[in-house]
């Protein structure tokens, strides 16, 4: 059950990943909103099913990126969320919308990047506790710890106004989220093939008959 988790959830993760990547080149905000709820369930399934294959003394770490996944998805679910319902029926008082529209250096907006930061540290944690037993799983091993990187990145660039409210820097911040789905699909697409793997490894005949 373990490995089928696993495996379907980061089918689920990459194909959202894809679709927010469609999103982001055709400005369909409502596109890119629904499928990053979806994203964020589906992470935070995929860090369970890594956690559950960690080694014994690994597995606090493991369960330390299951953690901070769930605080990843509550902070995007919020925002994303709030732009579904709220924002687009505008069914509350205008102070109130123009507070939680997603704009760049908004109040939501820093929220959504803190919680694509904390996805990393999520991915980092989670990395240090895979065993790689090929070269494929090996670069997906590498690919979750190099990820970690925007976690330092994300929490840091809002607290410096990078991104001001009202700025020039849309462009700039849809060409950075287009470079993370160009990275993070193929690490989904990774994790999907491990997790296949150890369905095979775990079913002798399934593997038989491959």
């Amino acid at each position: 059950m373990n490995k089928q988790l696993g495996f379907y959830s980061s089918i689920i993760a990459g194909g959202c990943t894809i679709l927010f990547l469609i999103g982001l080149v055709t400005f369909n905000g409502g596109l890119s909103y629904f499928v990053c709820l979806l994203l964020g369930w589906a992470y935070v399934l995929l860090a369970c099913a890594f956690a559950q294959e960690a080694e014994e003394d690994k597995k606090g770490v493991a369960l330390g990126g299951v953690a901070i996944a769930v605080i990843y998805s509550v902070f995007t679910n919020f925002v994303y969320y709030s732009q579904l319902t709220t924002v687009a029926h505008q069914s509350a008082s205008p102070a109130v919308i123009e507070a939680i529209t997603f704009t760049p250096g908004s109040w939501v907006f820093g929220f959504d990047i803190m919680g694509y930061g904390l996805m990393a540290l999520s991915t980092f944690l989670i990395g240090l506790t895979i065993r790689a037993q090929t070269g494929k799983e090996r670069v997906m091993k590498y690919m979750f710890l190099i990820h970690g990187a925007f976690f330092p990145v994300c929490v840091l660039l809002p607290m410096f106004n990078v991104f001001k409210q009202g700025g020039e820097s849309d462009m700039s911040g849809v060409i950075a989220l287009i470079f993370w789905c160009i990275y993070f699909a193929p690490v989904m697409a990774l994790s999907t093939l491990y997790f296949r793997s150890r369905k095979r490894e775990s079913n002798p005949l399934a593997s038989a008959k491959a």
